[in-house]
């Protein structure tokens, strides 16, 4: 089933090319065509799945116009542009901690992020 899934979804080049980059913390940002060019550069990643460990991940990503669907079995090794890259390891659940809030209440706060998956860079 694996295979038959990484068959069928053949990443091509020019349309991941097309993908508009996307930055995790300020979507609306532009970059410079220096920044650009290296969040473009295709390399190979593998891809772990910290929070289900052995389970794949399927995702869209891109906006309404200009999407594709990708598929990240753990442990596959994926060739894919940084910002792709990048996009994947920003997933995280919030950690989350009830605290005293110095008038005798307690108030649920955000302590942390919990990183979801990892995609390590291969060197040949």
């Amino acid at each position: 089933m694996q295979q038959a899934i990484q068959e069928k979804q053949q990443m091509d080049p020019k349309r991941l090319a097309r993908l508009p980059i996307i930055d995790p913390v300020n979507p609306s940002k532009k970059f410079s065509e220096k920044e650009e060019k290296w969040l473009r550069e295709m390399k190979t990643y593998e891809f772990s799945n910290i929070e289900e460990p052995g389970l794949m991940h399927t995702f869209s990503y891109g906006c309404a116009g200009n999407s594709m669907k990708f598929t990240f079995f753990h442990g596959g090794k994926y060739t894919i542009p940084r910002f792709l890259a990048r996009h994947v390891e920003s997933r995280s659940t919030p950690i989350w901690a009830w605290r005293p809030d110095g008038t005798g209440s307690i108030r649920k706060e955000q302590t942390g992020q919990k990183s979801r998956f990892q995609m390590r860079e291969m060197y040949e």
